[in-house]
């Protein structure tokens, strides 16, 4: 069962806000491979580290569950130029954002507002899945998976980031009374749960550092620009270095998996 949508509007409401007045094109945290560059940048890296071990052609069918405002859809296309690039995410708002961010552009992303436990395409016809950020909000993870393998073609790839936890046990009581519409799985959970759906592993890092430090630049670019009548994004800034210290802490961590469909 998924979070509602009306649950994540307002969840995602600030965020979406901070984007269209700073200029970003994406939510995810960031992965900081070389210091000195802009939060975009890092934004930018954290897609690119995702996608590293996934051939990526001119004939190739890219998927990015979950897409968000579609910066990364976007990215994608622009870099790889691949035969079809499609969007998938949940909320409305997200998805005519996505449209507004690349209309105009040729070529161009296509956006969908779907479900991804229930993915609007045909069997064996994807070549590589994106997943960035979008699955901590799935309470069920495993029929996520198996959709996943059913879209993909044989050798697929599903290429998937994700905020982690050692103690999901903990986390889940936790979240009982606070940010109840967040689910987190460890890397362990992922890795059994990846085999049960027929993928096998390509990749794994354990990516908590560079992601907390692209999150400590992030903060600092935030809090430092021009947002006098905007507290609430003031209050997401000061967010975001809660979450840069707990990953620092390793109370949460983060994962980016690289698997192949069987």
């Amino acid at each position: 069962m998924h979070t509602s949508q009306e649950q994540l509007e307002a969840e995602y409401r600030v965020s979406w806000e901070l984007v269209q007045r700073a200029g970003f094109q994406a939510m995810n945290c960031g992965y900081l491979r070389t210091a000195g560059r802009s939060f975009h940048r890092y934004q930018q890296d954290l897609v690119w580290r995702l996608l590293e071990q996934t051939p990526i052609g001119p004939e190739s069918v890219v998927l990015d569950v979950g897409c968000g405002i579609g910066g990364p859809t976007g990215w994608v296309l622009e870099r790889f130029r691949p035969g079809l690039t499609v969007g998938v995410e949940y909320l409305g708002s997200a998805v005519r954002m996505a449209e507004q961010l690349w209309s105009g552009r040729s070529p161009r992303p296509h956006f969908v507002q779907a479900d991804a436990q229930r993915l609007p395409l045909k069997t064996a016809g994807v070549d590589v899945i994106l997943n960035c950020e979008s699955a901590l909000h799935y309470r069920d993870k495993h029929t996520f998976l198996r959709e996943c393998h059913r879209v993909l073609k044989p050798c697929g790839h599903l290429c998937l980031g994700d905020i982690t936890t050692r103690s999901p046990r903990v986390w889940a009581l936790l979240t009982r009374y606070a940010r109840p519409r967040v689910y987190l799985w460890s890397a362990k959970q992922y890795l059994a749960a990846f085999s049960a759906a027929g993928f096998e592993l390509l990749d794994h890092e354990e990516a908590s550092a560079r992601v907390a430090a692209a999150l400590r630049a992030g903060a600092r670019e935030i809090s430092t620009a021009d947002f006098p009548d905007v507290p609430d994004i003031r209050r997401r800034a000061s967010f975001l270095r809660v979450l840069e210290f707990l990953l620092h802490r390793r109370v949460l961590t983060y994962d980016l998996f690289t698997v192949r469909a069987h």
